[in-house]
């Protein structure tokens, strides 16, 4: 595997080729940004590593340059930089990039995110019109917001149980907040095993077989993960981790649901990559409406497309503080799916661990989750009525039009 590393620091290449020089790779160095762009016609790299910042232009300047030209568009690149802005990052992964390093780093870690890269490269390359075939095998839905209580948790728990009463069909739930994880409290849950126990492993000595004892059933019938339970080292989750449990889980169940913690951190955004569907949940009134415009606006940058993105309007009040036409304008997208006011019977879930959907299914709010749930499913599955229809089913199809028509 050729590689070329663009760097004023020779320090970090000479770090770099340590290891690298040892796993086999071909290595090539340039200082400067011109004199990397003149290598890579000569030396035709198949993966780049490049420096933010440079003497003479930016890495940015570079990866614009390799996705303007045909033959060097498909060649990954690896920013690595002291920069740690989160707008850094974004605009990186904008313009195309394929993985962002912080320095100063260890060798080994770059030579293992180099390895996800070939092997990713390879895939692409065997199969190139399917991007996305390694998570083929079920739905995956991300349920998001930047700010703290507006009901994330919650309707994560309960969409994952309304999808499993729907269609019997094996459905995950995951807690990925890693500091704030609340979805164990909610499910009456006191899980043996959790995230945690992978804080202190390389993403390498983690196989199935470890992410399969971490996986518990609920009494609705669902799998869970849960979240550590006191806090860990946050580096430890990042994308290549989230690549394995995710590849190891995906061809075992029709639906994972994946409760996310409020921020855009490495872990949330290598989650909200790996979504079918992104659930961002807003509140109606004037701070949620801010962040969430924020959410849409990193979303864009992250080059999500616009269609994954479904708007959840969680109602925690008893009327609306800002009128729901107005908040969509402000927002410049549509609602999706409403979420009514329910204060007593959500707060007694919550402290019962015992999910309202499970509990008080003719409520309005059950009701809501249950359509939610079934508006998000396959089109596969709505297509063809089950042949044993659940109890769940039947009462949304009392409220669809047209609940066995393809939609």
């Amino acid at each position: 595997m050729r590689v070329l590393m663009i760097d004023d620091e020779q320090v970090f290449f000479r770090m770099a080729a340590s290891v690298l020089t040892t796993k086999g790779y071909e290595l090539e160095y340039a200082p400067t940004g011109k004199e990397g762009l003149a290598k890579i016609a000569a030396f035709i790299p198949e993966i780049i590593i490049t420096d933010m910042r440079l003497p003479d232009m930016s890495g940015f300047d570079i990866l614009q340059s390799l996705r303007r030209d045909p033959r060097y568009q498909h060649i990954p690149v690896i920013f690595v930089t002291s920069v740690k802005t989160l707008e850094e990052k974004l605009k990186a992964f904008e313009l195309g990039a394929d993985d962002y390093l912080t320095k100063p780093f260890e060798p080994e870690e770059l030579a293992a995110r180099l390895e996800i890269l070939a092997r990713r490269a390879k895939a692409s390359q065997n199969n190139p019109n399917d991007e996305q075939s390694k998570l083929n095998s079920g739905q995956v839905i991300v349920v998001h917001s930047l700010r703290g209580g507006s009901g994330v948790s919650s309707i994560a728990a309960n969409l994952a149980i309304a999808n499993y009463q729907l269609w019997e069909k094996p459905t995950l739930l995951i807690d990925s907040a890693i500091f704030s994880g609340q979805v164990s409290t909610m499910l009456n849950i006191a899980p043996k095993l959790n995230l945690g126990r992978f804080a202190d492993l390389e993403p390498s000595e983690i196989d199935a077989s470890m992410i399969a004892e971490l996986i518990m059933t609920h009494k609705s019938g669902i799998n869970f993960i849960a979240a550590p339970r006191f806090p860990v080292a946050a580096d430890a989750f990042n994308d290549e981790f989230w690549n394995i449990l995710i590849h190891s889980v995906i061809d075992n169940y029709s639906c994972l649901v994946i409760d996310t913690s409020h921020d855009f951190s490495d872990s949330a955004i290598s989650i909200l990559m790996k979504a079918n569907i992104i659930l961002l949940i807003v509140n109606p009134e004037l701070a949620s409406l801010k962040v969430a415009v924020s959410a849409l606006k990193t979303y864009e940058q992250l080059g999500i497309p616009p269609d994954t993105i479904k708007l959840v309007l969680n109602q925690p009040f008893p009327n609306l503080s800002i009128d729901r036409i107005q908040f969509q304008k402000a927002i410049g997208k549509e609602i999706e799916f409403d979420v009514p006011y329910e204060p007593i019977e959500v707060l007694r879930a919550i402290n019962l661990g015992n999910p309202f959907i499970l509990n008080k299914p003719d409520i309005p709010i059950s009701k809501k989750i249950e359509d939610m749930a079934y508006a998000l499913s396959s089109g596969f599955l709505k297509f063809i009525p089950p042949s044993s229809p659940t109890k769940t089913w039947k009462r949304v199809s009392s409220r669809l039009p047209s609940p066995t028509k393809k939609t």
